[in-house]
């Protein structure tokens, strides 16, 4: 089962006592300060939670699986995460 950005919305709303538009304005805010720091090459960190990395991919050939033709794959960048102790011993 997976839960929506809507419904961690209603859920700080329900917790906090405040109105579900002011709870999804600061849960979107929030998404939106992780995805800018994340593209800026910076990495996040959440005590309790875990941290979100940004980690370089090497160039490497690949193979088409439906031609079989050979292709190039550009190195780029890509975000992995990485469980805070507390949240691992929860799940």
């Amino acid at each position: 089962m997976s839960i929506t950005k809507s419904e961690i919305a209603d859920r700080v709303a329900e917790v906090t006592g405040s109105t579900k538009k002011l709870a999804a304005e600061i849960v979107g805010a929030t998404f939106d300060q992780i995805t800018s720091a994340l593209a800026s090459g910076s990495d996040v960190r959440i005590p309790g939670f875990g941290q979100f990395v940004v980690k370089g991919t090497k160039a490497r050939k690949a193979r088409n699986p439906r031609t079989g033709e050979q292709v190039d794959v550009p190195a780029g960048l890509k975000v992995s995460f990485k469980p805070a102790a507390e949240l691992k011993k929860a799940v």
